[in-house]
């Protein structure tokens, strides 16, 4: 297989797969899914029922695959990656191609084929497809190899959300409860290969997209998360002391979780001026009055330890765009100014959001809460429809009218806030 999308991919153009129309009426195409022959019922599908969204992913795994080889062969350039950084990508990759030269471009395959079917938890349905017609038995794996590709496509968006404070380490919770991928607890090696296929997909997911960009400092980060990753899932069979270390990291990277919203994760250390330090004054010179409508004391120490400390069990997909707007009223994807002022409506969100969980459940539930934002038009109308302003009094309505469900299986809460009022 690895040979024949090698040959498939070494003669195809980077430009060509990210301007072509015809993408998927190419030759290329059928090649490729002659290799995959078990996904041309759910393309065929897919194609006939939403178009665009077939046409998006059949480009993204294009692009996904000629990034992939040309990291592979030592070919591979980006303009805001040095060559050190991308040695120690390509090393991380050679690793991984060197255990198992199949299991990768699988998940590459096979990663988004759910969000044909629903977008926002693309994962879990991508995952489902796959276990429900038996995708992966056309090839010759190991039920612990099937495990990993299984829980790496299912969870695929973790290691990326963690870095983008979406999520949090906490966010393992879902792994500890998760009976199937159990099954690589008992083993470190086991753990490490899962961890290790998460980290080196989420580069080449990222770099999926022709308007990504990946600086140097994300192999630093990302290099850290690996490893509290391990340190967390090696702590199995005990499940208390890998939730207590969870809990920590995600404590100990709380400020930034919440700086991401001016895109620290993104920009930190690009410019001189765009230190950590600087995000995070950012968040603290945000902190006034209004913050007096929900705590007694504007201290941003007594906020984070006092307030705020149950956002570690707090879970978002797709959330970014959203904390942005709190953040500025405006969505942009560039580094903020050295004298930009921020909303406190970010903090007023999180304390709101924080308030809102702790009066919904006891102090001693382990529970994640995964939120979910109902009603948001496409980022790029939000100049146009935001006519009210978010505000303390919005945001507590909001939190007040919004719903929730349990998943008595997965033990998780999901919270879903409806923002349509504020854009009507």
């Amino acid at each position: 297989m690895i040979e024949s999308l090698h040959k498939l991919f070494i003669d195809i153009d980077l430009d060509w797969i990210d301007n072509s129309n015809e993408i998927t009426d190419s030759k290329a195409y059928f090649q490729l899914i002659s290799i995959f022959p078990n996904l041309e019922n759910i393309f065929q599908e897919g194609s006939l029922s939403e178009k665009d969204e077939f046409q998006r992913t059949i480009r993204h795994i294009f692009r996904l695959f000629k990034i992939f080889f040309l990291i592979l062969d030592g070919e591979f350039l980006h303009d805001t990656l040095s060559p050190d950084s991308l040695n120690v990508i390509r090393e991380k990759l050679l690793k991984l191609h060197s255990q198992n030269n199949i299991i990768l471009p699988i998940v590459l395959m096979y990663h988004d084929i759910g969000r044909l079917e629903d977008k926002k938890d693309h994962p879990y349905h991508s995952y489902y497809l796959i276990s429900k017609m038996k995708l992966l038995d056309q090839f010759k794996l190991s039920d612990t190899e099937k495990v990993i590709i299984n829980k790496t496509i299912q969870y695929h968006l973790l290691f990326a959300t963690i870095f983008t404070g979406e999520s949090t380490f906490y966010g393992v919770y879902s792994l500890l409860n998760d009976t199937e991928f159990n099954s690589l607890l008992d083993n470190r090696v086991k753990i490490n290969s899962f961890i290790d296929t998460l980290e080196i997909f989420t580069y080449i997911d990222i770099l999926g997209y022709s308007y990504a960009r990946i600086y140097d400092h994300y192999v630093k980060f990302y290099d850290e998360i690996n490893n509290k990753l391990s340190l967390i899932l090696n702590s199995w069979p005990d499940k208390e002391k890998a939730l207590k270390l969870a809990f920590e990291y995600s404590q100990e990277w709380l400020e930034w979780r919440i700086a991401c919203a001016l895109r620290i994760f993104q920009y930190i250390e690009t410019q001189p001026y765009l230190t950590e330090e600087f995000y995070f004054n950012k968040i603290r010179e945000s902190i006034n009055n209004d913050i007096e409508n929900i705590v007694n004391e504007i201290s941003w120490d007594a906020i984070r330890k006092k307030y705020l400390a149950n956002t570690s069990k707090i879970q978002m997909k797709y959330g970014l765009a959203m904390l942005m707007l709190l953040a500025f009223n405006k969505f942009f994807r560039g580094p903020i100014k050295e004298d930009e002022e921020i909303s406190s409506n970010l903090i007023l969100f999180w304390l709101l959001l924080s308030n809102e969980i702790r009066s919904r459940t006891s102090e001693e539930q382990e529970y994640l809460w995964n939120i979910h934002f109902m009603g948001l038009p496409n980022w790029w109308n939000w100049d146009r429809k935001f006519k009210q302003e978010l505000n303390y009094h919005t945001l507590t309505n909001i939190f007040r009218s919004s719903r929730q469900e349990f998943d008595k299986t997965k033990k998780e809460f999901s919270l879903y806030l409806d923002f349509e009022p504020v854009f009507n």
